[in-house]
């Protein structure tokens, strides 16, 4: 179980989140989650319009970033949406914002971390890093049934 350094980009989509769940306090909690587009907006990942991210190439590395964040125990999806997901950073998530990255509570490891029963599958959760390649792959095709039902609800 080591350690693993956050990229600049996820660093980057972390911070935007909880920045954005914080500026929202004494909201209910529905509406204080952000969306993958409006973490997007504040990281700077994007200047596409709500509409335009769900099939912009920015979204796939926003994405991918935010899976990752994750795995690492960093933020949770707070609901499944039908066009975009709404993520809440966890306390560790916070706790690593607020740079006390030497607490037990910011650590990130590669260890197994506990999901919500209907939660996704990710190499985070199954403790095994010869999984990656795999979980990525299902990761790829998510996103990719996603985009397919999106259109399809556009018909």
């Amino acid at each position: 179980m080591s350690a693993q350094p956050l990229t600049d980009q996820q660093l980057q989509i972390l911070t935007s989140l909880v920045e954005g769940y914080k500026a929202r306090e004494g909201m209910k909690d529905r509406i204080r989650a952000l969306n993958e587009w409006e973490i997007a907006r504040r990281a700077g990942a994007t200047e596409a319009s709500y509409a335009e991210f769900f099939d912009h190439p920015s979204r796939e590395a926003v994405l991918n970033a935010l899976f990752a964040l994750q795995r690492q125990g960093l933020v949770e999806v707070w609901e499944r949406g039908v066009k975009y997901d709404t993520f809440v950073p966890t306390a560790k998530g916070e706790a690593y914002v607020a740079g006390e990255r030497d607490s037990p509570e910011a650590q990130v490891v590669s260890a197994p971390l506990a999901e919500p029963v209907n939660g996704p599958v990710s190499a985070g959760t199954m403790g095994n890093d010869n999984l990656d390649p795999v979980i990525q792959r299902l990761d790829e095709i998510i996103r990719l049934l996603r985009s397919l039902d999106g259109k399809r609800s556009g018909f």
